[in-house]
């Protein structure tokens, strides 16, 4: 029998993550070894979801329990689509499920200005990430990057994030002057596509996540 580790186990461990831990970056470095078995379950994004849209990248929520605790979230990039820069307000694990991407990363801090509150938004790294790569974000040092998929073949990210985000209010930052506006980036879908139910054992047959598809 084939083994599989789907987001019903990948739920039990990151809640006894979050019961112990509340600094952000402990709880990314906990639950990153659990967030790659996730991505090597090549059933987690199903294949109706797996096509991007003609003018920008596709953002669906997989899946989040029902007290918003944390949220699992595909995003499917066709060749030559972005995002603007951006950040989260809560921690995150960014982790490539198909093909390529490029991430550049910043760091915003305020300058001196006599007459009013002014900022810098500055470059700090790029760098570009296929298939099993994991990146991570969390306020404050590290919450702000812009995503995009430079490459010819359509690109799938898997987010997980320490809320549902397609309901945090956040920021998008104009590049040359730092100024920030506030948006929420809500999913394509209405309902996750895996909805919440009982936990299963951790062990999971192939094909049997125990969690139901909407529809």
């Amino acid at each position: 029998m084939t083994i599989r580790y789907g987001l019903a186990a990948f739920e039990n461990d990151l809640r006894a993550i979050l019961g112990r831990a509340s600094d952000f970056r402990q709880i990314i470095e906990e639950a990153r070894p659990f967030f790659r078995q996730l991505l090597d379950d090549d059933e987690l994004v199903p294949e109706a979801y797996r096509q991007p849209l003609p003018d920008k990248y596709a953002q669906y929520l997989l899946y989040k329990p029902e007290d918003n605790a944390f949220s699992v979230v595909a995003f499917v990039w066709g060749p030559g689509q972005t995002a603007p820069v951006h950040d989260h307000l809560t921690w995150g694990l960014v982790g490539v499920w198909r093909g390529g991407i490029e991430e550049k990363r910043y760091h915003r801090t305020r300058i001196e200005d006599g007459r009013q509150e002014a900022y810098k938004l500055q470059e700090v790294q790029t760098v570009r990430a296929s298939q099993g790569d994991i990146s991570y974000v969390y306020p404050p040092d590290r919450d702000i990057h812009g995503v995009s998929n430079p490459f010819d073949d359509t690109a799938i990210t898997v987010h997980v994030y320490g809320t549902d985000i397609g309901q945090q209010q956040r920021f998008i930052y104009d590049t040359d002057s730092a100024d920030a506006r506030p948006v929420v980036t809500r999913h394509a879908n209405a309902q996750p596509i895996y909805a919440a139910g009982a936990l299963p054992d951790r062990d999971v047959p192939a094909g049997r996540s125990g969690l139901r598809k909407e529809g």
